[in-house]
């Protein structure tokens, strides 16, 4: 793999090498966040994450009558309220994530797509 690579990066002119970038080079996590808001379920990330704050505000107000109740039928009502508030806001949060590794998955298959495509270009050059 290495022999690979040093020959794929021979084939690169200076320009070509620096628009592609190295193997470290990417998005950052907050250009991460913002990318999944203009992806392509951008109409899908948005009610999902208004869903996770209020869901979030209701497992607090739910924390709070729990450690204020004095019945224990009303304790575990409230409990119940959280456990299932925290659930609901990790599988958002999951599916957030995963949205974000779609999308810096999906930029570094075009990234090789380019290589491959300027290098075949190159090769047919050469022949």
């Amino acid at each position: 793999m290495n022999n690979l690579d040093d020959q794929i990066r021979n084939a690169l002119s200076a320009e070509d090498a620096q628009m592609i970038g190295g193997p470290d080079d990417g998005l950052r996590i907050d250009q991460l966040v913002l990318s999944t808001f203009r992806s392509r379920n951008w109409l899908m990330t948005i009610p999902i994450v208004i869903v996770s704050i209020v869901v979030l505000a209701l497992s607090i107000w739910c924390l709070v009558r729990f450690l204020n109740a004095t019945e224990i039928q009303d304790m575990i009502g409230w409990a119940m309220g959280v456990i299932v508030g925290v659930f609901m806001v990790s599988f958002m949060k999951i599916w957030f994530w995963l949205e974000m590794q779609r999308i810096a998955i999906t930029r570094e298959v075009k990234k090789v797509e380019l290589l491959a495509a300027m290098l075949l270009e190159q090769a047919r050059k050469a022949d």
